[in-house]
């Protein structure tokens, strides 16, 4: 891992809102951006699961040149809620996890549709692996 000042050097370049409150029936984009010239890989996981490249209602696209990163999912379900993590490989193999909670919420009935979040979440040492390990169950 690169160091400046010896503080090693983030892979992520975000550091935003942990959590995000949506409704169901939204449209959600999560979205955030890394070093891309460090990175070897880009995975997405929804509730510990991986999310494919070419999901129908849930899918991640990765831009190498840009560094941004972004999982999308299409009508929102309540069973939606839950964490989205992206875990960002480095090519020296350090990884990197950044975090969203995601909750539906349909009590307010004024509230009116968000249908993208922008770059929400936060950046954590480790992989999904380490995460989930660390999670209590």
């Amino acid at each position: 891992m690169q160091k400046v000042n010896n503080i090693p050097e983030r892979l992520f370049l975000t550091r935003l809102s942990e959590s995000y409150k949506c409704r169901a029936g939204d449209n959600v984009l999560l979205e955030c951006y890394v070093r891309c010239q460090r990175i070897k890989s880009i995975a997405w996981y929804a509730n510990g699961e991986p999310v494919d490249v070419r999901g129908v209602r849930i899918w991640h696209r990765y831009d190498p040149a840009t560094g941004h990163c972004m999982l999308c999912i299409r009508s929102v379900l309540d069973c939606d809620s839950g964490s989205y993590h992206c875990e960002a490989t480095s090519r020296d193999n350090v990884v990197e996890t950044l975090e969203v909670k995601l909750t539906t919420d349909d009590r307010d009935k004024v509230w009116k549709k968000i249908p993208i979040l922008n770059m929400a979440g936060r950046v954590m040492p480790g992989g999904a692996k380490k995460l989930m390990t660390s999670c209590p169950t």
